[in-house]
C-alpha cells in the first residue's frame, strides 16, 4: 500500500492544506502519515518523526481535528511521498531542512528541498515571473539606499516589506511624500542607523560608535527590506491561484477589509468566488512550469493580472478558501496531478 507522510505543525490540530490533502490521497487508496515536522530525527542517520498513520478508510478529518490514527514512529524512506506543509520554528529549522534534504536524497518531496529553501522568498519574483509580470523593487538591508529610492520617487506610492514574512506581516503602504516613510524602512532594515549620528564626538569615536552600533555584542543589526512599487490593480482585488504540476487547479478573489489595504486572509480578508480569464490562466500554469525545473509541484500565487504579487511554496492557502468560495473540492485533483508525476 503507497503511502503519504505530510510533515506539519501539530498533528493534533490539521491545518488547511493537511486536511484536503490528506482525505483526498486517503480516498485515492493511500495510506497518510501526519508528522510533526519540529520532531525530525534520525536513528544512524536513518531519518523518521513521531506521528500518526491514518488508514485509508475512516471518517475523513475536519479543519482542526487531531490525526485520528495509530500514533509511533515512522521513517520517512517507508513513505513513497512526503508533503511539507509546515516550516520549522527558526531555532532548529537549519537543522530540519537539513536532514529534509538528505532524506529527499531518496524518498520522493512534492516539493524539492532546494527549491523550498531558496524560492520562497520575494527575492525569487525576479528569477521565474517575466519582467512584465512583476512590480519594480529594490532589495537592501541598508536603510539609506532605500531611502534615497524613496526620495527619488516623490509621486510614486511604494510597497515596504520583508522579503521572508508571511500572510501580510509588516507589509507597508507608503504614499508619495508620507510622514512615516522615513521610521518605516529604518524599522524594516533593522534600525541599524539608529546610533550612528552623534554630534560632538571625533571621528574615531564616530566610527566606533557606527560599528558598535552594527555590530555590538547582539551581533549584525541590519535587516533585509523589500521596497516594491505598489501597482494599481491591486485596488480591483488579488486572486489566490493554486497551481498543481503546472496546473492551475483552484482559486478564489481576497476581499480586502475595510481598515485595512491587505487581503491576506490572516489579515481579515475574506474569500470570495471569481472568474479566472484564460490569461490568467495563462501566466500562472507559466509559473508552475519554471517553478517545477526547481522541483516545485505545488503552490499558490498571489496575482493582480497583469502582475504576480507573490509566490507561496510551503502550505500556500487556497485550497481549503477556494472550496468555502465556490462550494468545489478540487483536492482530488491536486492529488491526481501529483500522483501521476511524481509517483510513477
Amino acid at each position: 500500500m503507497m503511502r503519504l507522510l505530510i510533515l506539519t505543525g501539530r498533528p493534533d490540530c490539521l491545518g488547511e492544506n493537511d486536511v484536503p490533502i490528506g482525505n483526498a490521497f486517503r480516498r485515492l487508496g493511500w495510506e497518510v502519515v501526519f508528522g510533526e515536522i519540529a520532531a525530525i530525527a534520525s536513528d544512524d542517520y536513518r531519518h523518521f518523526t513521531p506521528g500518526v498513520l491514518v488508514r485509508p478508510s475512516g471518517e475523513p478529518h475536519r479543519l482542526g481535528s487531531a490525526a485520528k490514527g495509530i500514533r509511533g514512529v515512522y521513517f520517512i524512506d517507508e513513505c513513497q511521498l512526503v508533503w511539507v506543509n509546515s516550516g520549522a520554528p527558526p531555532s532548529i529549522s537549519r537543522d530540519v531542512w537539513q536532514m529534509l534534504w538528505l532524506a529527499s536524497q531518496d524518498t520522493v518531496f512534492v516539493n524539492s528541498v532546494e527549491g523550498t529553501t531558496f524560492l520562497e522568498t520575494k527575492h525569487a519574483l525576479g528569477l521565474v515571473v517575466p519582467k512584465q509580470h512583476r512590480a519594480f523593487a529594490y532589495a537592501s538591508n541598508d536603510f539609506s539606499l532605500l531611502w534615497k529610492r524613496y526620495q527619488q520617487s516623490a509621486d510614486l506610492w511604494w510597497v515596504a516589506k520583508p522579503p521572508n514574512a508571511y500572510c501580510g506581516q509588516s507589509v507597508f503602504l507608503l504614499p508619495p511624500g508620507g510622514p512615516n516613510g522615513r521610521t518605516i524602512l529604518q524599522c524594516l532594515t533593522g534600525n541599524a542607523d539608529a546610533q550612528s549620528e552623534f554630534g560632538g564626538l571625533t571621528e574615531r569615536e564616530l566610527l566606533m560608535r557606527q560599528h558598535q552600533s552594527e555590530y555590538g555584542l547582539g551581533g549584525f543589526k541590519a535587516q533585509y527590506a523589500l521596497l516594491q512599487q505598489f501597482i494599481a490593480e491591486v485596488r480591483q482585488g488579488e486572486k489566490r491561484i493554486i497551481v498543481a504540476c503546472g496546473r492551475a487547479v483552484a482559486w478564489h478573489g481576497r476581499k480586502v477589509s475595510s481598515d485595512d489595504h491587505r487581503s491576506n486572509i490572516a489579515q481579515g480578508g475574506k474569500p470570495i468566488p471569481v472568474e479566472l480569464h484564460s490569461t490568467e490562466v495563462e501566466l500562472a500554469e507559466l509559473i508552475g512550469r519554471k517553478l517545477m525545473e526547481y522541483g516545485i509541484n505545488f503552490l499558490g500565487l498571489d496575482m493582480a493580472y497583469p502582475y504576480i504579487i507573490d509566490l507561496n511554496l510551503t502550505n500556500p492557502g487556497g485550497l481549503y478558501d477556494a472550496k468555502l468560495a465556490t462550494g468545489k473540492d478540487q483536492s482530488d485533483r491536486v492529488a491526481e496531478l501529483v500522483i501521476s508525476r511524481l509517483h510513477k
